[in-house]
């Protein structure tokens, strides 16, 4: 699938909020081409796509944004990013019980 066709297919799902299908297309086109069509849209566009993904797939697709684009999402993948939750692996808790 052509990326820019790609955009107005993700564009459809993240106005649905139909995130099973939104994760179905970056599995099934990967992280690489999944960014690139999402970084024909707006930052919001962009927030709100990765807002819907699980944040390892969030993590996934922000290592594939243009650097401008990269910066400007970072907030949604950092501990205090909304609906951003931590690996269990680095929460305090985790380290102190495993000590």
């Amino acid at each position: 699938m052509h990326y820019k066709i790609l955009y107005i297919t993700l564009r459809r799902l993240i106005g649905e909020r139909d995130v099973a299908a939104l994760r179905s297309q970056l599995l099934q086109h990967g992280a690489p081409l999944f960014a690139r069509a999402l970084a024909l849209g707006s930052e919001r566009v962009i927030a709100d796509a990765l807002s819907l993904l699980p944040i390892a797939e969030r993590i996934s697709v922000l290592r594939h944004l243009p650097a401008t684009l990269r910066e400007a999402m970072k907030p949604l993948c950092q501990h205090n990013g909304p609906r951003c939750q931590p690996p269990a692996w680095s929460l305090p808790a985790a380290r102190a019980h495993h000590a």
